[in-house]
């Protein structure tokens, strides 16, 4: 794979390392949950302002920038990603967004918070990452990629299905598929960063 990724989880996993030997300090914590919470809601306002006219119904659009969070938060964060992205969920199914009952407001929250942690903790398991994220290749974190982008939208028609009997094929299709590229944006934007930022990787750009 690419030198970039290579870089990039490289950073992964050296930011990992940082905030694991902060775990002891519930002031981290509380800040890596805030951190979590306040970028989930910041995203998901630049993408409601870029992309509205993608949008399929509220909640649900065809690029879903938040998405990369999700799998960002729960890398580096892990549980404390999970909580962050709950209250982040909570407060856009309760404020924001219009949903018919609160059942599906918690469901959908759940959802959204707990899909791309199970995804998380799958893939440390199946992959062994360790407490480093050891094993974390780029092949592995594009696998993990697109296991967050699909256990979120599952997990939420799953929830609306118990509830109503129905699921709506269309809407699950199109939500998989904005969580995806939301998520290959993050992906590809801290890629970027990382080539713009790098000594070593503008050198062999340029070469």
């Amino acid at each position: 794979m690419c030198r970039s990724y290579n870089c990039l989880i490289a950073k992964l996993r050296c930011g990992y390392v940082k905030m694991n030997a902060l775990k002891e300090s519930p002031g981290r914590q509380l800040a890596y949950v805030g951190i979590t919470a306040i970028s989930f809601l910041a995203l998901n306002a630049i993408n409601e302002w870029m992309f509205l006219r993608l949008e399929h119904s509220p909640g649900i659009n065809w690029v879903f920038l938040p998405a990369g969070i999700r799998l960002l938060a729960t890398l580096l964060f892990g549980f404390a990603g999970f909580v962050g992205l709950l209250l982040a969920s909570f407060y856009l199914n309760f404020h924001h967004f219009a949903f018919p009952d609160d059942v599906r407001a918690i469901s959908g929250a759940l959802a959204g918070a707990g899909g791309p942690y199970l995804a998380y903790l799958f893939a440390k398991h199946w992959y062994n990452l360790g407490p480093r994220l050891k094993n974390l290749t780029a092949p592995r974190l594009l696998i993990t990629g697109i296991l967050c982008g699909l256990m979120s939208p599952a997990f939420h028609h799953a929830f609306m299905w118990v509830q109503t009997g129905l699921v709506d094929w269309f809407a699950l299709a199109v939500m998989i598929a904005g969580d995806i590229v939301g998520i290959m944006f993050a992906l590809y934007l801290a890629k970027g960063v990382i080539k713009l930022t790098d000594p070593r990787e503008v050198e062999d750009y340029h070469g």
